[in-house]
């Protein structure tokens, strides 16, 4: 895991286009936010806006998807365990 963190940031800054699969989730699993944070984070934001594309999950989204991203709290967020 470390080390896949540690070129996390090589790896989105080499992409054209960074795919955000919406849903009403995508703001509390904390691996997905932090792969938009590091594109916003090293990019200007116009220059990230313009390479995310956003799909939404139909049948998961509900009108307060995209709000949820701005109100993102880390202490809300979960990884996955594949040992629980």
């Amino acid at each position: 895991l470390c080390d896949g963190l540690s070129i996390l940031p090589i790896n989105v800054m080499s992409c054209r286009r960074v795919l955000l699969l919406l849903s009403d989730t995508f703001s509390t699993r904390l691996w997905c936010v932090w792969e938009l944070f590091i594109l916003f984070a090293f990019s200007s934001e116009e220059d990230a806006t313009a390479r995310v594309v956003v799909k939404p999950l139909t049948g998961t989204l509900s009108s307060d998807s995209m709000s949820s991203l701005s109100k993102f709290d880390v202490l809300n967020a979960k990884c996955f365990d594949p040992n629980h």
